[in-house]
């Protein structure tokens, strides 16, 4: 799935005035591509299963080779909705694809309890996604277009997709060496670490990633408009991950205890190393909206294969000590290497440059390291952690870094506008119409609905 669209839903959104037979091109490669993957990924569920030495993922993987299809000839209608900023649409069907899905896992996991519950919900996900975008978009593909009409397309697109391909093994090799080498349970033990730490994050920086890279793009050629909203946007990001990194990084053994069960205690040390890595992470982790919405596909591309080379030489250092060696490999690499190097590369060009990464970022890295300092104090003298210990921890280390930020002009400012935003939220609500019809604040003005 991570190479079926080769990178061209992104280069759909990114790119403006596309004609319909370009985009029915498109959404032909798309659909073309996910077929022959479908069949290969069938065809290599025998040597799955021999390559884990389990016989019984033979089914699931034949199963799961439909998805691959399913999911390709929804791709092209996904970008159409993104490209026309409607998120709402978008929401909708990822919220109804997840709850479906999950209800049938559950479903056939109350009767028969296996792997097939896993199987169904990611068939069923996919389902309601590929008929919730066709059905929204409202939009069929028709003749494709000439070859030179889409090169510059599928020249972006092929960047992307190296990137995308890459990235897929920086992100996923380590399960599998882990898995092969190091046996199923310190797999399970990194597995869930990995996912408790990650999922917060992608919450906040998936669905904000989805609105910003056509934003973005439609401000190519406004560079102090689009320096303006990148750094707006991604400040405020930084004022509400950064304090939930720092807290998770120094309270990781209690919090995987609490969450997991004592079962899982020795994850804490997996979560701690990998935590070290996520400092940087909801900043970093932007850089890809930059690259896209800059189609600067080359330059990602080659980041993405060095990212991925570090990345796996990392897992392969750090292998001999089993997940912990894996996760500790990892962490110091990238912080000591991939993180210079990604910083480098993504602000030699475009409107947002080295210089305004830099202001970007001080204010709440002094911020950060007084919180870590502050949340170390804590821990040391707070002993044992109970669950209301951990949500006073969790309150302090907000508290702490916001009133560290607030030291600074830039950090004011942000604060600021977080405060303004709040509190526009809440007086849109209060400014809902009476029982005659009229505002209840503001005299003479007409009434508007609430959106």
């Amino acid at each position: 799935m991570m190479v079926q669209d080769i990178g061209l839903s992104q280069a759909v959104v990114t790119t403006p005035n596309l004609t319909h037979a370009q985009t029915s091109t498109i959404f032909w490669i798309n659909a073309a591509l996910s077929l022959l993957l479908a069949l290969l990924f069938a065809l290599a569920a025998p040597l799955i299963a021999a390559f884990f030495d389990e016989p019984r993922l033979v089914a699931p993987a034949l199963a799961l080779a439909g998805s691959v299809l399913v999911s390709g000839l929804a791709t092209q209608h996904f970008a159409n909705l993104t490209k026309s900023l409607r998120f709402g649409t978008l929401a909708l069907i990822d919220v109804a694809s997840t709850l479906l899905g999950f209800g049938a896992a559950v479903a056939i996991a109350w009767y028969t309890p296996g792997i097939w519950a896993l199987v169904a919900s990611v068939l069923v996900g996919m389902g309601v996604g590929l008929v919730g975008a066709w059905a929204t978009a409202r939009w069929l593909p028709g003749r494709p277009a000439r070859f030179a009409e889409v090169r510059e397309l599928l020249r972006l697109g092929a960047g992307l997709s190296t990137f995308t391909l890459s990235n897929f093994f920086a992100r996923n090799l380590d399960n599998v060496m882990i898995g092969r080498w190091a046996g199923a349970v310190q797999l399970g033990f990194y597995d869930r670490a990995y996912k408790l730490l990650l999922f917060p994050l992608q919450q906040i920086n998936n669905p904000i990633g989805r609105v910003m890279i056509p934003v973005l793009s439609r401000l190519g050629d406004e560079p102090h408009r689009y320096r303006h909203a990148y750094r707006r946007t991604i400040q405020l990001m930084l004022m509400i991950t950064l304090p939930g990194v720092a807290f998770m990084l120094m309270f990781a053994e209690p919090l995987v205890v609490a969450l997991m069960g004592p079962r899982w205690q020795p994850a804490a040390i997996i979560f701690t190393w990998l935590a070290v890595a996520a400092l940087h992470q909801p900043m970093s982790s932007t850089f890809g909206w930059l690259f896209v919405s800059q189609r600067r596909g080359g330059e990602f591309a080659r980041w993405g294969v060095f990212n991925m080379v570090t990345s796996v030489l990392a897992f392969a250092v750090g292998l001999p000590w089993g997940a912990i060696g894996v996760a500790a490999a990892y962490a110091i690499s990238d912080v000591l290497v991939r993180m210079p190097v990604l910083w480098w590369w993504v602000g030699k060009a475009g409107p947002v440059r080295h210089s305004d990464l830099l202001s970007i970022m001080w204010p709440f890295a002094i911020a950060l390291a007084g919180t870590l300092a502050g949340l170390g104090a804590v821990r040391f003298w707070g002993g044992g952690m109970t669950i209301l210990g951990l949500i006073l921890a969790g309150c302090f280390a907000f508290t702490a870094f916001w009133a560290l930020l607030a030291l600074t002009a830039a950090g004011r400012g942000t604060l600021a506008e977080a405060g303004g935003l709040v509190g526009a939220r809440l007086g849109r609500f209060r400014r809902s119409p009476d029982a005659a019809g009229r505002p209840e604040t503001g005299v003479g003005r007409p009434a508007t609905k609430l959106r």
